[in-house]
């Protein structure tokens, strides 16, 4: 298949890319302004892709913060482009996907939220845009992946274990996360199964911070140090918007065949010892 990833230079657009190379897929990479409708129609009518996956978002340096002090940036990008992406795609016959977030709900271990819950997290505005384009491209003929807490076996700014050791103040609650080395097969399948509508793409049950931050103390750097606090404390001293904690329902995806096992302390000390020969190759 000839596949078009927006977004490639990006932490998880690259390493999709070099995924479906590796598959022997045929992959474009250059790079298109998703807020230029008219450019993206030009390029996909030429380059004929089969599937169109959307990674594109603007970079929220250093976290989602940013988007607070740049809300037309935000919606440019993230709400318009996206759906300029998913247009153009379904313009020239092409599958469309496009990489969302569950960072719009919050609620503890015993709601799991499925692809019809709707959204019950408003405290940010990143999230908010996450959830008007929600809104708009369900009705539309495109796939919408929903993944949390994007983690990763190689070191990069944007993966979780990056992030969660870079703060020295913390907090641990129990979320759904999703191990990119597990989405990109599941993105392929999908692919070729293409479904519409939205699916939770994340590993079966679900990590809290301590967790990543001990696997991390164990294999990687015992002298880490960080203090744990609570999650007010979090929003009232530190940040700017609110956070999304929540469990996602993965059933959807295993009914489709897709399963991502879970990051239990073996399955994440493995990634971890990996995450750590990463380190050393830079």
């Amino acid at each position: 298949m000839k596949f078009y990833i927006l977004g490639a230079s990006g932490f998880m657009g690259s390493r999709c890319a070099e995924y479906l190379k590796s598959q022997k897929h045929t992959v474009f990479i250059e790079r298109i302004d998703v807020t230029d409708l008219v450019a993206l129609k030009k390029v996909f009518q030429a380059t004929r892709p089969d599937v169109v996956i959307n990674f594109a978002g603007v970079r929220a340096y250093p976290n989602i913060d940013w988007c607070e002090d740049h809300k037309e940036e935000t919606v440019k990008v993230n709400v318009a482009g996206a759906i300029n992406v998913m247009l153009a795609a379904i313009e020239v016959g092409a599958y469309p996907i496009q990489i969302s977030t569950g960072c719009i709900y919050v609620g503890g271990i015993a709601k799991k939220f499925t692809e019809e819950d709707r959204p019950n997290f408003f405290g940010s505005f990143y999230s908010r845009m996450r959830i008007v384009l929600q809104d708009a491209l369900k009705e539309l003929p495109v796939l919408l992946v929903r993944i949390r807490m994007p983690i990763s076996a190689y070191s990069h700014p944007r993966n979780f274990i990056n992030k969660i050791v870079s703060y020295k103040k913390v907090i641990s609650i129990p979320n759904s996360v999703t191990l990119i080395e597990d989405l990109f097969p599941a993105l392929l399948k999908l692919s070729k199964l293409k479904t519409t509508g939205i699916i939770n793409i994340t590993n079966d049950g679900y990590l809290e911070h301590k967790e990543v931050l001990a696997a991390y103390r164990k294999i990687v750097d015992p002298k880490h140090k960080h203090e744990l606090i609570s999650l007010k404390q979090l929003e009232k001293n530190i940040t700017k918007a609110g956070r999304s904690n929540c469990i996602l329902d993965n059933s959807k995806a295993k009914s489709l065949g897709l399963s991502l096992p879970a990051l239990n302390k073996t399955r994440l000390e493995k990634l971890m010892r990996t995450y750590k020969q990463s380190l050393t190759l830079k």
